[in-house]
């Protein structure tokens, strides 16, 4: 398997266990979903709202590269993502911390688009699925451009989804922030400190390694 993709799998496994306080749940590998609890209290899948001519130019590396590349391209960006609590101390204050981060029109419409149509995607996908109580999907969504206001857009999205088999919840990781979108309530956001997000990483790739290694976890 793809070791970026393992990777990514299992940093979102760490972040929604921690960032949702599931303990003492906890995921365990699965396929379709991606991660299930023990007893099917909840099912997680894991997606990544990536732009597809970006996803297709880092797949090309990584192929050049092979499996040992130093950092790929996601890791790069989660590990960028661990600085956030040190974006004021390098002097971005306040409103000018965001223009740091502003994206063109064009270019944050993408994102929003891609995270929308992911979510499209798997909703249509989940008949396929093992069924839960609560059924999750987590999106990366490879930017940090994105604010709160962009979310709620996403959010209306997700309200007015209609049909039998829908998502009770939907997290998507923009930057250093977890927002959560639940059908019917307010969005909210979680942020966790640089220290977790840097520990999260790092159990992550060992994860993502001992399971190319074993095959086994």
């Amino acid at each position: 398997m793809d070791p970026s993709k393992l990777y990514v799998e299992y940093y979102a496994k760490i972040h929604a266990e921690r960032a949702m306080k599931l303990w003492p749940l906890r995921f365990f590998k699965n396929e379709r979903p991606d991660f299930i609890t023990k007893r099917g209290e909840i099912g997680m899948e894991v997606t990544r709202a990536a732009i597809e001519e970006w996803a297709q130019q880092e797949a090309d590396m990584n192929r050049h590269f092979g499996d040992e590349m130093p950092g790929n391209a996601i890791e790069q960006d989660i590990l960028a993502d661990c600085d956030c609590d040190d974006t004021i101390a390098n002097g971005a204050e306040d409103d000018e911390g965001e223009s740091l981060f502003e994206l063109p029109h064009d270019v944050k419409e993408m994102h929003i688009g891609r995270i929308i149509e992911r979510i499209e995607d798997k909703t249509k996908a989940l008949n396929g699925y093992q069924l839960c109580r609560e059924n999750w999907l987590y999106i990366f969504s490879e930017t940090t451009g994105l604010e709160r206001d962009d979310m709620i857009r996403v959010q209306k999205f997700f309200d007015k989804q209609a049909g039998k088999l829908l998502f009770d919840k939907v997290l998507v990781k923009v930057g250093c922030e977890l927002y959560v979108l639940v059908r019917g309530e307010p969005l909210s956001e979680i942020s966790l400190s640089s220290r977790a997000l840097l520990g999260m990483h790092h159990r992550a790739r060992w994860l993502s390694l001992r399971n190319i290694n074993n095959h086994n976890v």
